[in-house]
């Protein structure tokens, strides 16, 4: 076996208790903050992933893994050196989503892993990928790219609801049937748990970071939300239907300092911006948006420090598969989502082939959040603070 890639599909209360799900949620959320400071620099317009979907997709690798390799990934997705207590904690967080999933929204998380007939599966990695991850087995065809892309990009489409169409071609099974996927699909449809009227929706400016002024359709509404500010943002948290997922909006007041307040994000101030938060009136103008973001994930997992499963001659899979040579080739991610008066959708796709962050003040009771420049954003899960998409609209 020559290669493997690995495909992914995408998209408060902080909890003190640390318990398995919660502690999974950060491990997830600190590799969240260093894919987004590398995101970040690669462009001042928009952008999204989903950092829950490629984390799962670095845990199954490691699962399937050993030795050096497997400590690398470990430690690139901050993930328990222990094997049992990595398992115990991705199968409670797959648990706690699943129960919050009830609770009227539509999400849907699976997991696969996919070879053609020729390759050998350990059984051991098999039976682990099912209890942590609850991922599936396919076949596809050997030695048949166009059918092989063709079946595994209808899974994706299936997975998504069609929001990512097609993510891998003909060339990434170009291995003589070596090729080996694992696919991770996050799928979210929220209504909102106030929307906002279609009616109230109208054209409005907004100003984008090179400074030129769109014309945008911008939602409006007040109403009772949790806020809080300082004297350099605006922190705003909208629920969705249920209360167990929201979307977080991080809003520089001047477009000059967002820069600055990117650079500081961290789970550690980004929880602390969500602790600040009060009940207030809030008058909300919020563009109405859409659009997805493609990029491959092997250069930002090599700057992360997982550096030997892509190369050849040091990458040890053979808990995975026992056939030698065996190296990731390319780890492809492709993120979409939209936000409309009702709510968001949203779904993404990973494959592997002065102190801006200042103490927020006690705020009125009664504030604007008026979003026509560019802000940052989150869908989270409340319980955990798991971040399942984010991203930045800059309106470009």
């Amino acid at each position: 076996m020559k290669h493997i890639l690995i495909f992914a599909l995408l998209l408060g209360v902080a909890c003190p208790a640390q318990d398995a799900a919660t502690l999974a949620a950060r491990e997830a959320n600190q590799h969240a903050f260093e894919l987004f400071q590398l995101f970040r620099q690669m462009t001042k317009g928009n952008f999204c992933f989903s950092p829950y979907s490629g984390h799962r997709v670095a845990a199954m690798l490691t699962e399937g893994a050993r030795g050096d390799t497997q400590k690398e990934l470990a430690a690139m997705a901050h993930l328990a050196t222990d094997a049992a207590e990595r398992s115990a904690r991705a199968s409670a967080l797959r648990q706690e989503l699943g129960k919050a999933a009830a609770k009227g929204l539509v999400l849907q998380i699976t997991n696969s892993i996919w070879a053609p007939d020729s390759v050998a599966f350990v059984p051991a990695f098999l039976n682990s990928a099912q209890e942590q991850f609850g991922a599936s087995a396919h076949l596809f065809p050997s030695h048949d790219p166009v059918g092989s892309a063709a079946l595994v990009n209808h899974w994706i489409r299936e997975k998504t609801r069609g929001r990512i169409g097609s993510l891998v071609g003909p060339s990434s099974f170009a291995d003589n049937g070596s090729t080996v996927l694992l696919l991770n699909a996050v799928y979210l449809k929220a209504a909102w748990e106030s929307p906002f009227e279609i009616a109230r929706t109208k054209p409005g400016t907004f100003t984008q970071a090179s400074g030129h002024a769109s014309v945008l359709p911008m939602m409006r509404q007040s109403g009772g939300f949790a806020y809080g500010d300082s004297e350099t943002w605006q922190y705003l948290e909208m629920p969705f239907k249920g209360g167990e997922f929201v979307m977080r909006c991080l809003l520089p007041r001047k477009e000059s300092t967002r820069s600055g307040i990117e650079s500081k994000l961290n789970p550690e101030t980004w929880h602390k911006a969500g602790l600040a938060l009060l009940n207030c009136d809030v008058s909300i103008m919020l563009p109405r948006f859409g659009f997805s973001t493609q990029l491959d994930l092997k250069g930002l997992w090599q700057t992360l420090g997982g550096r030997m499963v892509f190369d050849r001659g040091q990458a040890d899979l053979t808990a995975m598969s026992p056939q030698r040579p065996a190296s990731v080739r390319e780890v492809l991610h492709e993120a979409t989502i939209e936000v409309n008066e009702l709510g968001a959708e949203a779904a993404a796709a990973t494959a592997a082939v002065a102190d801006p962050f200042g103490e927020a003040p006690s705020g009125p009771r009664k504030v604007s959040f008026i979003a026509n420049h560019p802000f940052l954003w989150t869908i989270e899960h409340r319980r955990t603070d798991l971040i399942l998409f984010m991203g930045r609209f800059a309106g470009e």
